[in-house]
């Protein structure tokens, strides 16, 4: 049910019947260092493997999988559901990508199950500078995980339940530093989270 501009308010409130986290080391501190980039679906290959296993279920009850990464194209995650036979939509919202995918199974309710996944400097060095000629950071740097995060969500059962959820806008404020990602995404997150109390009356 739709509750003011950008709200879905979910009435059978879905849960969040099991989940799952699996990280990985930093960058070329690993024995994987060479291989990262083919990693990154084997993590979320264990997040929902783990997350199955916990709620003792197989992919035949998974109705729908919503996952998304940082790779061109979602590939990790298309590699991830290639083998478990679960419908799969693929999902590209960059750091909002799990909270896109449970919003997406929440509103399909039929136990879908949502998964995301990043990985520092395979995906990230897309979009952070100056990772693409290897510049030294400091230790105040920001990191992305290396890792994957799982949710099975349901229509009953125990855990945390999914109420509502906003959808946000692009807000633009004109930030020219590519460094300063924080500045760039706050209007859009102090936006959701007015819209989502003007939207609830909280």
């Amino acid at each position: 049910m739709r509750k003011g501009a950008q709200t879905l308010v979910f009435e059978s409130k879905p849960v969040i019947l099991s989940r799952a986290a699996i990280g990985g080391k930093k960058e070329g501190e690993g024995p994987l260092a060479a291989h990262f980039e083919k990693a990154e679906s084997k993590l979320q290959e264990l997040a929902l493997d783990t997350a199955k296993r916990k709620l003792g279920i197989s992919y035949e009850d998974i109705d729908v999988l919503f996952a998304g990464d940082l790779l061109n194209q979602c590939i990790s995650s298309s590699f991830a559901a290639r083998g478990t036979s679960i419908p799969f939509l693929g999902l590209y919202g960059a750091c909002s990508t799990m909270a896109e995918s449970l919003l997406l199974a929440a509103a399909f309710v039929d136990a879908g199950a949502a998964l995301t996944s990043s990985h520092f400097a395979s995906a990230e060095r897309q979009y952070r500078f100056p990772l693409g000629y290897g510049g030294q950071r400091t230790p105040t740097s920001q990191w992305t995980v290396t890792g994957s995060g799982c949710c099975i969500v349901g229509k009953s059962g125990h855990g945390p339940r999914i109420e509502a959820a906003t959808i946000g806008k692009i807000q633009d404020y004109g930030i020219k530093d590519a460094n300063n990602m924080g500045a760039a995404m706050a209007p859009a997150a102090i936006d959701t989270m007015q819209a989502h109390f003007r939207d609830l009356r909280r």
